[in-house]
């Protein structure tokens, strides 16, 4: 069972990047497009460059989830490499559960926003994109950087609590 858990995580981890990667081509792709047009004498893309920091936004979020989950997210480890393993360990796992618990706060507080912005149905300017699903994706990455962060966590300390961070 658990192999199999570990084969679809590896697989859905690289779907996702790969979906990641094909929209950074996609943006290049319209940027080039949009700036052929202003600067050619053709026309231009409308709501180009909204279109363009919004997909970032949705980006840059996804990919924290998966750069926490790789444990590369903001990672300064220079205080587990000087411990005793176990130490390091338990270090680790409290950041982990500091990083849970805090982020865990912000998405709350992002959905809250989201509903807000939702039930007013404030929409973009260029492409009338409902302006609740950019901000999503400041809830959708702060979320899943918590539930990542807190497995992680729970790995860290059953690995201690097994005597396995010798």
């Amino acid at each position: 069972m658990t192999a199999s858990l570990i084969r679809i995580e590896a697989a859905a981890i690289a779907a996702l990047r790969s979906l990641l990667g094909l929209g950074l081509v996609a943006m290049v792709l319209i940027n080039v497009a949009n700036a052929v047009g202003r600067y050619g004498g053709l026309p231009t893309l409308t709501g180009a460059d909204e279109l363009l920091v919004f997909s970032m936004i949705w980006i840059v979020m996804v990919g924290a989830i998966l750069a926490t989950r790789d444990r590369t997210h903001l990672c300064i480890d220079l205080f587990p490499q000087r411990l005793a393993p176990r130490s390091g360990l338990a270090l680790t796992a409290v950041t982990g559960l500091v990083t849970a618990a805090v982020c865990a706060f912000i998405a709350f507080h992002s959905l809250a926003f989201v509903e807000r912005i939702g039930a007013i149905g404030q929409t973009s300017m260029g492409l009338g994109i409902p302006m609740a699903i950019p901000h999503l994706a400041v809830f959708t990455g702060f979320a899943g950087i918590a539930v990542v962060a807190a497995i992680l966590a729970v790995v860290d300390l059953r690995t201690i609590l097994a005597g396995s961070g010798e």
